[in-house]
């Protein structure tokens, strides 16, 4: 199932992954605290942990930061590349991971513009 689909900005990149507030009902509870860690697969199977938090403010817009940067980094992501979560219909049991994460880049491929995936 499809959580959200997002395009990169430089913050997304350089600090924390600003979530679609849409999104936050596919989220685990955060049983009062302000945040979790959310076990993802990348398409290679490596598993990631971000920290998925939201603002203590009234507007609750929910990021991944902790591991997110380190993320990033790895696939030396850039500004425009589109972000696919998805949350999984059964749980992977040996690990607790529920979510898969796909990141793509727009190409020129023979003239035309095609997305092609990262990882």
């Amino acid at each position: 199932m499809e959580v959200f689909i997002k395009r990169l900005t430089k913050t997304d990149i350089e600090k924390r992954l600003a979530i679609p507030t849409n999104s936050l009902e596919h989220f685990p509870g955060f049983n009062g605290r302000q945040g979790a860690y959310l076990k993802v697969k990348d398409r290679s199977h490596r598993l990631w942990t971000f920290w998925c938090s939201v603002r203590k403010t009234s507007y609750p817009k929910p990021v991944f930061s902790s591991g997110w940067p380190q993320f990033t980094h790895h696939y030396n992501l850039r500004i425009g590349d589109k972000i696919t979560l998805r949350k999984q219909l059964k749980r992977d049991v040996s690990n607790g991971v529920q979510y898969k994460i796909e990141v793509q880049r727009k190409i020129n491929l023979f003239g035309k513009d095609v997305w092609a995936h990262v990882l």
